[in-house]
């Protein structure tokens, strides 16, 4: 039986990205406490921040990050699942992401689609 991680992967198109994402945890114990990484990839569901902090699955966060076209996204999300070892990092899910936040993230993945030129 697949978990929702790879759901989820399947059910959102994914695209590359070299960027750098601001976290701050929101269930933390310790309280909220502020983290910036890199994020490796991004969909309308979510994105992978490239760490090798544990954070449990289940932990609720803000994200905020800035697209190459210089949109900035403030998004209320959790981690999925946390990837040990080669690739490790954080598959982050967004609970909350408006509109505009969502089209310019699908603009930003269909900019790097091969172009698909007409037949003559």
């Amino acid at each position: 039986m697949k978990s929702s991680a790879q759901l989820e992967r399947r059910r959102f198109e994914r695209a590359p990205i070299s960027a750098q994402v601001e976290y701050e945890l929101t269930n933390s114990s310790s309280g909220p406490s502020r983290v910036r990484k890199n994020m490796a990839n991004i969909s309308t569901g979510g994105l992978f921040i490239a760490t090798e902090e544990p954070i449990r699955a289940g932990t609720r966060m803000v994200v905020r990050f800035e697209l190459p076209n210089k949109h900035r996204v403030i998004a209320v999300s959790r981690v999925c699942y946390t990837r040990k070892g080669q690739g490790q990092g954080l598959g982050v899910e967004f609970l909350s992401l408006d509109d505009e936040d969502r089209e310019e993230i699908e603009t930003y993945i269909s900019t790097l689609k091969p172009r698909e030129f007409a037949r003559s």
